[in-house]
C-alpha cells in the first residue's frame, strides 16, 4: 500500500488529486451505506476471512520460515541491535512486518537470523524539538520468517513482540546502526490478595459464584480492608469484567474466545486499543498483569471518541471499532516503501474525505478490498485508507483503516483528559 511518508499527509498532496468539496457528501454516503446496519455489525454476514491479514501475503508468499524460540533471562543484561521506529510501539505478542531497503538495517537484520533471531524495537518519540529521541522502553523482537531478495525489492521480514526491556545506554555503530545495553523486564505475578485469609475447608464453594463472594466478604472481615478493596485486584475478576467490556463495546471478533492468560490479555487490549504512543509507552512500564488490566479498565471506561490527534476533530466513535483479523481490531501493516503503519479498522468514520483518484489493489493488506488514501478535511492530515470490496460477496463492503498515530482517543463529553496508569 501506498501512503504518507511520514504519517502528516503532507507527501500525499505531491502524489493524489484532491476531491473538491461537492465529492465529500458523496463520501459520507458511502461511507454510511451498508456499514451502520445492525446487519453489518452481526459476525455472521462477514464473509472476509480473517486469517489473511495475519498472514501478510502482500510481502511475497516464498517467504523462509525459522524454526527455535529465544527467551532471555528476566531481570538480564544484555547487548542487543536496536531498530527505531516512528510511531510504532510494539508489545509482546503484537506481528511486525518489515520491508528494509537501508543497506546497513539488512544487513543488522542478516546477522540476526544467524544468531538468535531476535532485535529491539523502540519508538522514536518527536519532541517539540529536533532531534528526535528514543523511548527508554522497548520490545525484543524474533523473526520467524524472512525473504532475502535484491535490494531493489527490500529485505522482507516477519517478526512477534516477545519480551520488555528497558534501555541502560545505547551506542551508534560505524555503520550507523544503534546498539543497546538492556535490562529484560520480569512480570510480577500477584496471587490472590485474600489467600492469607482463606480456609481451605470451603474450597468446594468457589463454583458458586453467590457463595463464594459470601466466602469472600466473609474472610475479608479478618483483615483490615472490606472485600471491594481486594476485588480490585484479583486477577480473574479484572479479566472478566475486561472480557465482558470488549464484547458489549463490540471490540473484537464476537466468536472468537479471549487470551485466558492475564498477561497474554493485557498486552492483546493494549495492541488492539487505539491508544496514544505515551499511553502504549506507560504500559510497557507496568511489571505486572493485573496493574495492566486495571489501567485498561479504566481507559475503556472512560473513552468512547476517536479524534484526529492534529485538529481534535471527531472522527470515530470506538462502538464503531470491529476486527477485520484474528489478531484483534488493530494491526500492523508495511506498505511498499517501507513505512510501518498501526491501524484500526471501524465501521463508520466522519470528517474525512478521499485524496486519491482510484481505489487500489497494490499491495493490499486485505486481500479482495481496494484502499482509497483519506484525510482529515479539516486539517488535511493524513488518517488512513477507505477500503472497498472489489469482490460482491465479500462482507464488510466497506469500511475504514485508521492510523493510530494519526488518532488521538478523547472522553465522550469533550474534555481533553490524559489516562494515567491506575497504580
Amino acid at each position: 500500500m501506498e501512503g504518507d511518508v511520514d504519517g502528516t499527509g503532507s507527501d500525499a498532496a505531491d502524489t493524489v488529486t484532491y476531491d473538491n468539496m461537492s465529492d465529500e457528501d458523496a463520501v459520507d454516503d458511502a461511507m454510511n451505506e451498508g456499514n451502520s446496519s445492525d446487519e453489518d455489525r452481526n459476525v455472521q454476514h462477514h464473509t472476509f476471512d480473517r486469517a489473511l491479514p495475519v498472514k501478510h501475503t502482500y510481502l511475497g508468499m516464498n517467504l523462509e520460515e525459522l524454526r527455535g524460540r529465544t527467551f532471555l533471562d528476566d531481570d538480564s543484561y544484555q547487548t542487543i541491535p536496536l531498530l527505531p521506529e516512528p510511531g510504532v510501539v510494539l508489545v509482546p505478542g503484537q506481528t511486525l512486518p518489515l520491508t528494509v531497503f537501508y543497506p546497513p538495517t539488512i544487513s543488522m537484520l542478516r546477522r540476526t537470523i544467524t544468531t538468535d533471531h531476535t532485535f529491539g524495537v523502540v519508538c522514536v518519540r518527536y519532541a517539540t524539538s529536533h532531534p528526535p529521541i528514543l523511548a527508554d522502553i522497548g520490545t525484543t523482537a524474533e523473526i520467524y520468517a524472512f525473504q532475502d531478495e535484491e535490494e531493489t525489492a527490500g529485505f522482507k521480514i516477519k517478526a512477534i513482540g516477545r519480551q520488555r526491556f528497558k534501555i541502560v545506554e545505547t551506542q551508534r555503530q560505524i555503520d550507523g546502526n544503534v546498539s543497546a545495553k538492556v535490562r529484560i523486564l520480569p512480570e510480577i505475578i500477584l496471587g490472590d490478595p485474600l489467600a492469607g485469609a482463606s480456609f481451605s475447608s470451603c474450597d468446594k464453594y468457589s463454583k458458586s459464584a453467590k457463595k463464594l463472594k459470601n466466602l469472600e466478604n466473609r474472610e475479608a472481615v479478618v483483615t483490615r480492608w472490606p472485600s471491594w478493596v481486594y476485588s480490585q485486584f484479583q486477577t480473574q475478576k479484572l479479566m472478566k469484567k475486561l472480557i465482558h467490556l470488549l464484547r458489549h463495546m463490540k471490540i473484537g471478533n464476537p466468536n472468537a474466545s479471549f487470551p485466558t492468560d492475564p498477561v497474554e490479555l493485557s498486552f492483546w487490549v493494549a495492541q488492539s486499543v487505539p491508544l496514544r504512543d505515551e499511553q502504549k509507552l506507560d504500559l510497557l512500564r507496568i511489571d505486572c498483569a493485573v496493574q495492566r488490566l486495571r489501567w485498561e479498565l479504566s481507559v475503556l471506561e472512560r473513552c468512547r471518541i476517536l479524534c484526529c490527534q492534529k485538529c481534535s476533530s471527531k472522527i470515530a466513535y470506538q462502538r464503531d471499532i470491529f476486527s477485520m483479523s484474528v489478531e484483534g481490531p488493530q494491526g500492523t501493516y508495511v506498505n511498499s516503501g517501507g513505512y510501518l503503519h498501526e491501524t484500526v479498522t471501524v465501521y463508520k468514520a466522519k470528517g474525512l474525505r478521499c485524496v486519491s483518484d482510484e481505489p487500489s489493489t497494490e499491495y493490499s493488506w486485505f486481500p479482495g478490498y481496494a484502499w482509497t488514501i483519506t484525510e482529515c478535511r479539516h486539517c488535511q492530515t493524513h488518517m488512513g485508507w477507505l477500503f472497498t470490496s472489489t469482490q460482491p460477496e465479500l462482507r464488510p463492503a466497506k469500511f475504514w483503516g485508521l492510523c493510530r498515530r494519526s488518532l488521538a482517543p478523547k472522553l465522550e463529553t469533550g474534555e481533553n483528559a490524559e489516562f494515567k496508569p491506575v497504580m
